[in-house]
């Protein structure tokens, strides 16, 4: 397999094409001024065993204010 290696600029300017080449090819953007890089690693399927107990920005704020409520009604 092909690496390309692209800065985190190009990748902002041209993300749909580089999503799109990680099908065939190493994506590998690295970062100015750090020795750090991030490479594009396409799966099938996400590997989260529990994703099934995942929930939404909304039931999260409304879990965090329940608990507020408790802490401050004692």
């Amino acid at each position: 397999m092909d690496i390309r290696i692209i800065t985190s600029s190009d990748f902002r300017k041209n993300q749909k094409k580089y999503l799109d080449l990680s099908k065939k090819e190493r994506i590998v953007i690295t970062q100015r001024g750090t020795n750090e890089v991030i490479e594009l690693v396409r799966k099938d399927k996400i590997e989260v065993s529990n994703l099934h107990r995942a929930i939404t920005k909304d039931e999260l704020m409304e879990g965090i204010e329940a608990d507020i409520r408790k802490m401050y009604n004692k």
